[in-house]
This record gives C-alpha cells, sequence and structure tokens, in this order.
C-alpha cells in the first residue's frame, strides 16, 4: 500500500481514529487510550496555537511591537504608535506571578493571581446569571387574552394559559414551606412534577437525536469515504 496523497493520509488516519474511539463500546483498552491521548494532546496544543495565533499576536503584540505601523517609500508613516498598548505589560506581569507558585518562598505572589481570577470568575458568573435571568423572569409575564386585530387568538391565549400554568405548577412543586394537605394542591404538585418530567424527556430526546447525527456522519465517513480510499491505495 503506498500512500502519496495527504487527504488520502488524513482520510484513513481518521477512519483508524475513529474505529479506536468506537473501540469503547466494547471495553476501555489501551487501543483506545492511546487516541484518546492524542485527540486531548491536539487538542490542548491547537487551542494554544488558535490563542496566540488570533489574540495574542495580532491584538497585543503586533501592536505593542509596531508592526501594524507601515513605513511608506517617503518615510512617512501609516499611524503613530500608540503608547497606551504598552498598558498592555501590567495584566501579562500580573499573569506571570503565577508561576511563583512553584516557589516554596514566594507561593503566596501566586495567590494574589489566583484570588483576582476567583473573584473576576465569581463577578462574572454573578452577571452572566442576572443577564440570563432576568429576561426569562420578564417574559414569563404573558396575558391569558391575546388580542389580535380587535378578536381573540385563541392559539396564542390557550398556550399563554398552558405557560402560566406551567410555570406556577413547578414552582409550587418546589414549595416546601407550606405542608400541602388537601388533595387539589398535592394534584396541583403532582402536575407540576409531570410537566418537569415531559420537559426533562423532550431535552434527552434532543440530546440523543443529535448523538445519533454525529454517529450517522461517522458511519458515513467510514463506510463511504474511508472504506473507498481504502480500496483505491490497496
Amino acid at each position: 500500500m503506498i500512500i502519496s496523497d495527504f487527504h488520502t493520509a488524513t482520510t484513513i488516519t481518521a477512519g483508524i481514529a475513529t474505529l479506536a474511539i468506537f473501540s469503547f463500546l466494547i471495553k476501555e483498552n489501551s487501543f483506545y487510550r492511546l487516541f484518546e491521548h492524542i485527540f486531548i494532546g491536539i487538542a490542548a496544543g491547537l487551542g494554544i496555537i488558535q490563542g496566540v495565533r488570533y489574540f495574542l499576536w495580532p491584538q497585543i503584540l503586533r501592536p505593542m511591537l509596531g508592526y501594524d505601523i507601515v513605513t511608506f517609500p517617503d518615510g512617512t508613516l501609516s499611524k503613530p504608535y500608540d503608547n497606551t498598548v504598552l498598558l498592555y505589560l501590567i495584566p501579562m506581569a500580573f499573569g506571570l506571578l503565577y508561576y511563583f507558585i512553584y516557589s516554596q518562598r514566594y507561593a503566596w505572589l501566586a495567590k494574589l493571581v489566583i484570588g483576582f481570577s476567583l473573584g473576576a470568575s465569581a463577578g462574572l458568573a454573578f452577571k452572566g446569571f442576572f443577564a440570563e435571568m432576568l429576561p426569562q423572569l420578564a417574559s414569563s409575564f404573558k396575558p391569558l387574552v391575546v388580542m389580535e386585530n380587535s378578536e381573540i387568538d385563541w392559539l396564542s391565549s390557550v398556550s399563554n394559559c398552558v405557560f402560566i400554568f406551567t410555570l406556577l405548577a413547578v414552582m409550587y412543586y418546589f414549595f416546601f414551606s407550606i405542608k400541602s394537605d388537601s388533595s387539589v394542591e398535592k394534584k396541583f404538585s403532582s402536575s407540576g412534577r409531570w410537566l418537569m418530567m415531559v420537559c426533562f424527556g423532550s431535552f434527552f430526546g434532543s440530546t440523543v437525536m443529535a448523538r445519533l447525527a454525529l454517529l450517522v456522519e461517522r458511519l458515513q465517513f467510514l463506510f463511504v469515504d474511508w472504506f473507498n480510499t481504502l480500496r483505491s491505495v490497496i
């Protein structure tokens, strides 16, 4: 078997890697672990390269070194050097303090970076929570009767009524402060649980469909592209 084409080599390698990952369905084996480690290593290396190529170099290092300034034949510059880009040196120096974690004497400097990172992450998490929850809270206020051109839009009205009932039932199911003794309260709480099960079932079904779509794509690659490539080189 002689492989002289780069596309052919990558197709054959991708097929072998796919079979290695699928071998986990039989049992965990060294063949699967080998390609798992290769995938993790390639993903980590690619992430570093992508970060340097598309963020660190064009947005920080290139302006800081002045490589984005073009010198014309008459000696004039395309734009003056922006001294504000030197401010990037402050967070870069602060981030380098993390490597003091390997020093027993100056390890406290790394704790400053770790504490700052945790605080910034917590702040972003709070911001993201409110940015996600507040629009959902505002959109939960729906009219029970929807008017369209001076007439009742029955489809939208029924949809909003089902939405409000589902919202109240699910919230009441998690309201444990007051003990429910009446049969109406118990049925209302039970309906909230069943409605949640329907929602979880739809989520699970969409997840399964997404996984099956990936499986079909890989099987199509194996039985069509990979198999035909093997036939062409053998």
